[in-house]
């Protein structure tokens, strides 16, 4: 309970210098292009709606709206599949982050699971790449005021 609260709390704070500072570049994530695909275009609006509707549901009106989504292939099999940056608050002045993952079913978005070991604002550089996720987000560097991150974090999720 103790880390959900401290990493609410961060998340609100790095939430608020990332409106105020318009954002922050980060570093890239470096991956061979012949492993990799970048984020992909070839949303549909239903695909948007579904994922909406699924965070709506789970989170009601502590939802932040817009929900980030990206689309590419996870799962290998040729087709998209997504991964939804969902920020709601916690209660209080705290906001929460739940990174959860979509398979494409049939042409539909199907909520699969969520990863509780990637943190930060602003998320870029999403890679979808066969059983993983890379992807980059915004973090304080020691010393920072926890109003304004400079710093920034690669991450992997697995998504076997």
């Amino acid at each position: 309970m103790f880390k959900q609260s401290i990493l609410a709390f961060s998340a609100l704070i790095l939430a608020a210098c990332a409106q105020l500072s318009g954002g922050i570049l980060g570093d890239n994530v470096n991956l061979p292009p012949d492993k990799a695909s970048a984020e992909t275009t070839s949303r549909t609006p239903a695909w948007d709606n579904t994922i909406l509707t699924w965070a709506r549901q789970q989170y009601g009106s502590s939802l932040y709206e817009p929900v980030q989504t990206f689309y590419g292939d996870f799962t290998g099999d040729g087709v998209t599949d997504a991964l939804a940056w969902v920020m709601f608050t916690g209660g209080g002045n705290s906001d929460m982050l739940n990174v959860a993952l979509f398979r494409n079913e049939s042409g539909v978005m199907v909520y699969f699971r969520s990863t509780d070991d990637v943190f930060g604002i602003d998320p870029r550089n999403v890679l979808f790449m066969p059983g993983r996720i890379t992807l980059t987000s915004t973090m304080p560097r020691p010393g920072d005021p926890r109003c304004c991150p400079t710093g920034s974090q690669n991450w992997v999720i697995d998504t076997k």
